[in-house]
């Protein structure tokens, strides 16, 4: 299956706001996520969907060897200059490559709500050893804080099909394929500081922005930016974000 459209172009045309507005995930999120796939020295893992190396880069912090999967050229040259160690692969996820059973886990960070679909869920199960894992693991803005609440009503009117994780519904298509075992799940809480331009490029960096037409998507920065000079609260002018982070494993069934 191609890449979604919005997120072919989006990111395509916003890897490095991406990179410079998002933030890396709670590390004792990455590290109940990773103990629970047992990563470790001698094991490979398969980080799909890895974007800029987010994710990839806290992986390589277990010493397990991780192969980078990124279809948009755009994010996947970003991702070899963050993440230089770990061995980049230009395909989809339901279509990696890969030799049967030839990695010990599978992760995908803020991206598996893109492939959620029973051809991927094949193919991740087909290049997992015997009782391999999938981590998932997303950064969910906090909508009770007031910066994200304003945005959300800025922005959410402006998506069209783009799938999206708030909803869940990447949920039944795993829990019904037969595949994996029940998902486990546990969450964590982290604060992300940032500048107003940084908050501009966490926004500009979602996929059906990104795509907006030039004038739509400089009105939006624009008023991003008054935001958050308004409500900036930290020394230098910066913000402090609260993310809520979600991070779920479940295991390949024989």
């Amino acid at each position: 299956m191609p890449v979604h459209p919005s997120a072919q172009s989006g990111f395509a045309a916003a890897a490095t706001q991406y990179e410079r507005g998002r933030p890396d995930y709670p590390g004792e999120a990455v590290e109940w996520m990773s103990d629970h796939l047992g990563l470790g020295p001698g094991k490979t893992v398969l980080d799909l969907g890895a974007g800029t190396g987010k994710l990839t880069r806290a992986l390589q912090s277990t010493g397990a060897r991780v192969l980078a999967l990124e279809p948009v050229s755009e994010m996947a040259a970003i991702l070899r200059r963050t993440a230089p160690r770990a061995q980049v692969v230009k395909a989809t996820a339901e279509r990696t490559g890969l030799a049967d059973g030839s990695v010990a886990a599978a992760t995908a960070g803020q991206s598996f709500h893109w492939f959620a679909n029973p051809l991927a869920l094949s193919e991740i199960r087909r290049v997992l050893r015997t009782r391999g894992g999938l981590g998932l693991i997303w950064n969910r803005r906090d909508l009770s804080y007031l910066v994200w609440a304003e945005i959300d009503r800025l922005i959410e009117p402006l998506r069209r099909t783009e799938p999206t994780y708030r909803d869940h519904a990447w949920r039944p298509v795993l829990d019904g394929s037969g595949l994996f075992s029940p998902l486990l799940g546990a969450n964590f809480v982290s604060w992300h500081s940032v500048s107003p331009e940084e908050l501009v490029d966490r926004v500009v960096s979602i996929s059906f922005v990104a795509c907006l037409p030039q004038a739509d998507r400089e009105q939006i920065a624009g008023e991003v930016l008054t935001l958050g000079r308004r409500c900036s609260q930290l020394p230098g002018g910066r913000l402090a974000l609260p993310y809520a982070t979600e991070a779920w494993v479940a295991f390949a069934i024989d």
